[in-house]
């Protein structure tokens, strides 16, 4: 072997370690180079990074077009409406609202006295010196509240109030659930009476209360201004229970 060359084979050595000391692996022309620094000539600007020895590789990004992944929110997000709110054990009828076309003379969730008690959630019929019931219509008070078949027992108690001017005044008074009739209560002045319904799955319930012989309208109330016949009555606070 020439001396030349013997002479630089200790030179290479040094160079090899050199690469190896500081993390690259040497190669030539024909290696593929990636990770490495001073390959070949055919190398991009991407295999020559510098890879420290024992490092993990570098992480890939996502490349141009590639949608990245959202999370995904929780079932409790996609609806901001509150639960309805639970239906109480106990509730008197007059708080749920009657159905609109409730006649003038009636009053719901109103107070009615009678027998000097006070009941404040009570659906009282009323009128003056005639009912304001049309022409066509008969004088009673028609009342209905939708259950939605939430409630189990409905409790009533009719009554003839304390301000009628007549003490022998008699109501009557009917309940319709479904519009299926539920028998008709005779009441009079200071005896009040009680009735308990199932309505398990009924929808809606409906209140009919009069005093026969009352005043149908005002030109008869002008006629019979002396004798008027009106009435004074009171479902005295209607209760649903569970």
């Amino acid at each position: 072997m020439p001396r030349a060359a013997r002479a630089g084979r200790p030179a290479a050595y040094l160079a090899a370690a050199c690469l190896a000391a500081a993390g690259v692996t040497a190669c030539g022309d024909r290696n593929s180079c990636s990770h490495t620094i001073n390959c070949g000539r055919g190398n991009t600007a991407d295999q020559t990074r510098v890879v420290p020895t024992g490092a993990p590789p570098p992480s890939s990004s996502p490349t141009a077009g590639t949608a990245s992944a959202s999370p995904t929110p929780p079932d409790d997000a996609e609806s901001s409406e509150p639960p309805p709110p639970p239906v109480p054990e106990h509730r008197y009828l007059a708080q749920l609202g009657a159905v609109p076309g409730t006649d003038s003379d009636t009053e719901v969730d109103a107070t009615a006295v009678v027998g000097g008690t006070p009941y404040d959630h009570s659906v009282t019929f009323v009128c003056s010196t005639y009912c304001n019931n049309g022409p066509d219509e008969k004088p009673q008070s028609v009342v209905s509240f939708n259950l939605g078949g939430r409630y189990r027992t409905l409790t009533l108690k009719m009554a003839v109030l304390d301000s009628s001017p007549d003490e022998n005044e008699t109501g009557t008074f009917e309940v319709y659930l479904d519009t299926v009739p539920q028998g008709a209560r005779h009441v009079g002045f200071g005896s009040p009476k009680t009735q308990t319904l199932n309505v398990a799955g009924v929808n809606r319930v409906r209140l009919v209360a009069y005093r026969p012989g009352t005043v149908p309208n005002a030109a008869m109330a002008g006629a019979q201004l002396l004798d008027t016949v009106v009435p004074h009555l009171a479902w005295l606070n209607p209760e649903l229970h569970r």
